[in-house]
């Protein structure tokens, strides 16, 4: 075996969490190497700059709160961007239901708002967020494990249903474009009770009048800086095939024949990616029924080009948030002037991404414009597809994260990140007190001091 591929960690997966504990590693004088299937660093942070102005597929914003992310940019010398003038914005979108759109001043008094009379005012997309905030019973984001709260490991529906909330409530306050399982019944209200109190943490903790950042040329120059800083280069297109550990010595193979060996392993892949490779001796128990059953949400984003403002045409919200295969449109503002419409994304979750997803890339583009046009006629002839990317059939993801079904946070959240002889895991899906980016980094943070602990 080359001396190059002996290490003292092998990390497997250059995304903000193998990065992370790479780097942790590196400080306190560990030998390691970082191995990636892909010919780039980020994982699921990924900016298309292919497609000009940085336009994001994957971690898309850096929360006011985000410390850890926040810290490592500004260790490392990466220029962060206030967004708040971008998200503004946001809140700009009007809805469309059935093919009609509602402005948002129309919304609270529109025959079709189905809300009780106190929440006539939020905005479907909004609804059940903050339900869930108000109603959220966790102090704080690391008691969403006590067993006190383990009576919430319940659907959405039933919990929504517990409230008096009508099927129709919960089909427009959840059920579209939903961003955690295909609707209502496919998500743990107990997961987002972990979301709601991560957010009332962030804001209590994010400078005031910042609604969050970006990194200038893109956020994917945040896990490039760490790449940057690491003693050793990544391995580039070493797709794992197969991890064998043993007493003192864990080899990692790869499909291009090259295997690399060290005492400990760190895996930063997704449990959707891991599931398909050879572990010897094979995951056991709670574990491995963790890896093969936590699921992945799906999402697919198309990149449209205009030809014109035609929004300013018909009067409506150049943005719109909508309950068909088109998911929510975003009017992107990537320029100098936060006035300026650069381009369109949407954002296609759930349902609506499966059904992208069956078609050719063009095909899917070609539809999504199809029903923007029905939906807003001054848009006809006026967009472009320039591309598509699909985290639910990106085979180094199969998903944009993970996300747990009623039943599966008591049944397999606690004993998912536990060691597997020489091999630990870290990745978004093993934050237990953060979400996202925040979680991928918290999860490395504490399988590099578990390595570090263990060798003193």
């Amino acid at each position: 075996m080359p001396a190059d591929n002996h290490h003292d960690v092998i990390v497997i997966g250059a995304g903000l969490a193998g990065l992370t504990a790479a780097l942790e590693l590196e400080a306190a004088g560990v030998d390691v190497r970082v191995i990636e299937a892909q010919n780039r660093v980020g994982g699921r942070v990924h900016s298309m700059r292919q497609l000009g102005n940085n336009k994001e597929a994957g971690g898309t914003y850096i929360g006011a709160g985000y410390a850890r992310l926040i810290g490592v940019a500004e260790r490392l010398g990466v220029e962060l961007v206030d967004v708040t003038p971008m998200l503004e914005f946001f809140r700009e979108q009007d809805f469309v239901l059935g093919n009609e759109i509602i402005r948002q001043s129309e919304w609270a008094d529109h025959a079709s708002n189905p809300f009780p009379e106190q929440d006539r005012e939020l905005l479907p997309w909004n609804y059940h967020r903050v339900l869930t905030m108000r109603e959220c019973p966790l102090e704080s984001p690391d008691e969403w494990l006590d067993p006190k709260h383990a009576i919430h490991d319940i659907s959405m529906r039933d919990w929504m249903h517990g409230l008096g909330l009508s099927d129709e409530i919960i089909r427009i306050g959840y059920g579209i474009n939903v961003s955690f399982g295909d609707d209502a019944t496919d998500v743990s209200t107990l997961l987002m009770f972990l979301r709601a109190a991560f957010s009332l943490e962030q804001r209590a903790v994010a400078p005031q009048g910042s609604l969050g950042f970006t990194a200038k040329d893109g956020v994917q120059r945040i896990p490039e800086a760490m790449a940057g800083a690491l003693t050793n280069e990544v391995h580039f297109e070493k797709a794992v095939t197969a991890i064998t550990t043993g007493n003192n010595k864990t080899e990692v193979r790869c499909a291009d024949g090259t295997v690399y060996e060290a005492p400990d392993v760190i895996c930063s892949l997704p449990f959707s990616v891991l599931k398909d490779l050879h572990v010897d001796p094979p995951l056991a128990g709670t574990q491995a029924q963790a890896v093969k059953s936590v699921p992945y949400q799906s999402m697919t984003q198309v990149y449209l080009a205009h030809k014109s403002e035609f929004w300013k045409e018909d009067g409506y919200a150049a943005s719109m948030y909508t309950d068909g295969v088109a998911g929510m449109v975003i009017a992107a503002r990537n320029g100098e002037d936060p006035d300026e419409v650069t381009s369109f994304t949407t954002w296609a979750m759930g349902p609506n991404a499966h059904r992208l997803d069956a078609l050719p890339d063009a095909d899917a583009g070609r539809r999504v414009i199809a029903e923007i046009e029905a939906i807003r006629p001054a848009a006809k002839d006026q967009l472009e597809f320039i591309e598509l990317k699909s985290w639910g059939t990106d085979p180094h993801a199969l998903g944009g994260w993970a996300y747990f079904r009623p039943g599966q946070v008591n049944e397999l959240a606690a004993d998912m990140s536990v060691a597997h002889g020489r091999i630990r895991f870290c990745g978004e899906h093993l934050g237990f007190k953060s979400r996202g980016m925040e979680a991928a980094m918290e999860s490395a943070e504490r399988v590099a001091r578990e390595i570090l602990l263990r060798g003193q």
